[in-house]
């Protein structure tokens, strides 16, 4: 897992393996406000996506995400994940556009908070997160990591940083879901620890120590939306 980037092309999704996976360059990440700007919920894996039920700029550093799983288990073909982004396929897209030639990564920090409402061991199970970015080669990619709440094997909170080699924004945000070997409630791990009514679960998102942080002023942000809408007009010709 630790050297596993996770990738997807328009109509494949793809493994890439880096040994090491590092970056060499800088890495960059997102101020408050832009995490505040994300907005939209890309459909991927499946149709029962999880839902952001509250967004919260938090005193201090970071944006807690209150997001609600429904049953977050493999059943009926569906894999419940959240995509939360910015980018030029929907919502407004006001990261999409913004120059990031100077750097070779994206990277966020993640901690697991709570699940529905407690922070103790068996409040929930553990889950996957990621910092998103579009690459060349790909539609997007995420180097995933794994966070869960005092536990034994997996930390609170860790870093994800993604390797990109484009010059412009054009998808941006994080993922989170349920570690794919719990969508089995009879697989070889023994029973899933997630709730089968689902889960509301608390994640905090902040921007990576030691990654240049972007904030764009508002105005920009403006510009860029529009620049973004343009962009996918002329994609679709």
């Amino acid at each position: 897992m630790k050297n596993t980037l996770i990738v997807m092309g328009i109509t494949v999704v793809s493994v890439l393996v880096l040994c090491p996976f590092a970056a060499h360059g800088a890495s960059f990440t997102l101020s408050d406000s832009a995490l505040m700007s994300l907005d939209y919920d890309y459909p991927c894996y499946s149709n029962q996506s999880a839902t952001i039920t509250n967004i919260t700029d938090v005193e201090g550093p970071g944006v807690r995400f209150d997001i609600m799983y429904p049953d977050p288990r493999y059943i009926r073909d569906q894999m419940p994940d959240l995509f939360w982004t910015s980018c030029i396929y929907g919502g407004n897209g006001s990261l999409s556009g913004i120059d990031i030639s100077s750097f070779d990564a994206f990277a966020l920090k993640f901690t697991l908070l709570s699940a529905n409402g407690v922070s103790v061991p068996d409040a929930t199970g553990p889950v996957i997160v990621g910092a998103l970015i579009n690459r060349a080669d790909y539609m997007w990619a995420y180097r995933p990591e794994v966070i869960a709440i005092d536990d034994p094997y997996d930390p609170p909170n860790a870093t994800s940083v993604t390797t990109s080699d484009v010059t412009q924004i054009e998808f941006i945000g994080f993922t989170c879901h349920p570690p794919y070997w719990w969508y089995d409630p009879e697989g070889p791990l023994g029973p899933n620890p997630w709730d089968t009514d689902g889960a509301i679960i608390s994640l905090l998102v902040e921007p990576a120590p030691g990654a240049v942080v972007i904030t764009p002023e508002p105005a920009t942000l403006f510009l860029l939306g529009l620049g973004s809408l343009a962009l996918l007009r002329k994609r679709r010709v």
